[in-house]
């Protein structure tokens, strides 16, 4: 410290006598000294300065170290012949060499510096550049905002687009999948069986599908990707027991250039379609039963089964009556269809079931074919949901046959009183004629029993036939069976096939009786060789003939008096038909003629 003092000293002293030289001096080394310092301060905070630059400011810091110690040495000549003087100059001669070895090394970088107008006209396309720039980012954050509006719209639309698809699949039977072309999922929506996205993807059909099903599935799929082609296939998966019934739809996944990526697979559990079929073609065949029952108990029956909607037009036709067309009364009404004043009854039936709801029923009168059929219809009305009427079902049985036959059964009532009465009259004039012609009671019994016989046999013919007639050859056969065959040679019927009336048949009956009887106790049939030729036909287009003649009989004599039989014959037959008989004694035998009109026979 001794040796501070003494410069101190001395420098003041020498201060003194030349202040005003050193004083400037002086300011300028501290002024240097502080601009260096400042220098130094700015390096250490802009470290981001590039080297050429940090190098030219640290040569003028230490040219500037090197001023500063130069001027302090000058202000203070104490110092100029001291150790320490010496020493401050060289460090400030080595600052100044350094200083010029660096700017000599900085100096062709600093020259290749632009110059301020370059800098200038750099700055002014930089600010234009700059302005273009802030255009540009203006113009794309415009479009930003376009491109995220757009975003946002196609987002939501997006957004509703998928609700809409989860919606649409979320009460349905249809899953949808995706796999890449290694055949792993990648993507999956099933909201039958609620798996999730994290339980398909990264997995393949081999982990989801039983082992006997996995390797039909996957051979299509790799089938799909091969050809780019869709495909279908149906599969049944078991488990637990139960079958389930799967149908996939297998379509090729492409990029925007048009390359097969993955497969989108659509799979739909048809296992209730499955069971509805089956209960369907349960149904269906049970109804198909029914039909051929229902056709069958209807074919060729008098029934007709038909329906109406509710403006009464035919919607349904099934079995329709003698004279009906189902095609030409689908659609139309009953007043469009029969078109006359017939329709009415039958409307006014449909209407009164429409109006009360109540099923309707009677009898009706239609003209089918210029003839009159009577119906039995029974009307049903159709109630809806609502219990409202909605339709007519309607049956109609044809009673026509059985109308006519009740009226043929009071006709026939009616003539079988006239005929009873008839034929009690005839009874009782044959019981008196018989009495009379009697000799004692037991004849009179056998021939009256034998008379009633004969009417029995005829009646039964027309009973057979409902009192329609009989034919003229079981008229024949009945009579002669009471004393003869019928196919014994000593007959010869010849004869068309002829029906005869009711009351041709009880009367020529009678006369076949009374000739059969004469002929068996007096005539041909008494002895074996005779012989009876009967034959008829029609004469002259209006005439029924019938002839009756015996031959190889006993000798026949004419009979001194007219017995019952020949009463019977001319009267009975003749007058009762509007005919003529004519009755000869021949000695070969009894020859008999009945000539009635042809109106007494059928056909």
């Amino acid at each position: 410290m001794d040796w501070l003092l003494n410069i101190l000293s001395q420098g003041s002293d020498a201060l003194g006598g030349n202040l005003l030289r050193s004083i400037p001096r002086l300011i300028v080394s501290v002024s240097t000294f502080a601009i260096a310092v400042a220098a130094i301060s700015f390096l250490w905070r802009r470290r981001d300065l590039p080297p050429v630059y940090r190098r030219v400011a640290l040569s003028l810091i230490l040219l500037l170290f090197g001023i500063s110690i130069s001027y302090l040495i000058a202000a203070f000549p104490v110092l100029r012949p001291s150790f320490y003087a010496r020493v401050f100059e060289i460090v400030a001669a080595l600052s100044a060499l350094v200083a010029v070895f660096l700017i000599r090394y900085v100096l062709p970088e600093l020259l290749a510096l632009p110059s301020p107008r370059l800098l200038e006209r750099n700055n002014r396309h930089l600010k234009s550049e700059i302005d273009a720039h802030i255009d540009t980012m203006r113009q794309l954050t415009d479009i930003r905002s376009d491109l995220e509006e757009k975003v946002h719209v196609r987002t939501r639309e997006l957004t509703a687009t998928k609700q809409r698809f989860e919606a649409a699949l979320s009460g349905s039977d249809i899953a949808v999948f995706n796999q890449d072309t290694h055949l792993v999922f990648t993507w999956a929506y099933d909201p039958r069986r609620g798996l999730t996205p994290e339980e398909v993807v990264g997995k393949t059909d081999a982990d989801l599908f039983p082992e006997d099903v996995a390797p039909s599935v996957m051979d299509a799929k790799r089938s799909v990707l091969e050809s780019g082609k869709g495909t279908s296939l149906n599969v049944v998966v078991k488990t637990d027991g139960a079958s389930q019934y799967l149908r996939l739809s297998i379509e090729p996944m492409r990029d925007s250039a048009g390359e097969i990526i993955g497969l989108t697979s659509a799979v739909v559990d048809l296992t209730e379609r499955h069971d509805y079929e089956t209960r369907l073609s349960a149904l269906t065949s049970g109804l198909a039963e029914a039909n051929a029952r229902f056709d069958m108990a209807l074919r060729g029956s008098s029934i007709m089964v038909f329906s109406h909607d509710r403006d009464l037009r035919y919607n349904w036709v099934y079995n329709p009556a003698i004279g009906l067309n189902a095609d030409d009364m689908i659609g139309r009404t009953d007043e469009e269809f029969w078109q006359g004043e017939g329709s009415q009854p039958i409307v006014e039936m449909k209407k009164a079931a429409v109006a009360s709801g109540e099923a309707q029923h009677g009898e009706i009168v239609m003209t089918l074919d210029d003839k009159q059929r009577y119906f039995q219809l029974r009307l049903e009305p159709i109630l809806g949901r609502d219990r409202s009427v909605q339709g007519l079902a309607g049956v109609a049985v044809d009673v026509t046959e059985a109308h006519q036959q009740e009226l043929h059964l009071r006709l026939v009532m009616r003539e079988l009183t006239h005929r009873s009465k008839n034929l009690l009259a005839v009874i009782q004039a044959m019981a008196r004629q018989t009495a009379a012609r009697s000799d004692d009671p037991q004849t009179f019994v056998t021939r009256f029993s034998a008379r009633l016989r004969a009417m029995a046999a005829s009646h039964d013919l027309l009973v057979a036939r409902e009192w329609h007639g009989a034919t003229l050859n079981d008229l024949v056969s009945a009579q002669l069976s009471q004393a003869i065959d019928p196919g014994s040679d000593q007959l010869v019927i010849e004869g068309p096939t002829l029906s005869l009336r009711p009351d041709a048949v009880q009367n020529i009956g009678l006369a076949l009786h009374e000739l059969t009887t004469n002929a068996a106790k007096y005539g041909a049939l008494s002895v074996p060789d005779g012989r009876i030729s009967l034959n008829w036909g029609i004469r002259n287009g209006d005439r029924l003939h019938l002839r009756w003649e015996e031959t190889n009989g006993p000798m026949v004599q004419q009979p001194e008096k007219t017995g019952f039989g020949v009463t019977l014959l001319e009267r009975s037959v003749g007058q009762a038909l509007d005919g003529i008989v004519t009755l000869e004694f021949t000695p070969g035998g009894v020859v008999c003629e009945i000539d009635i009109p042809s109106s007494h026979a059928l056909d």
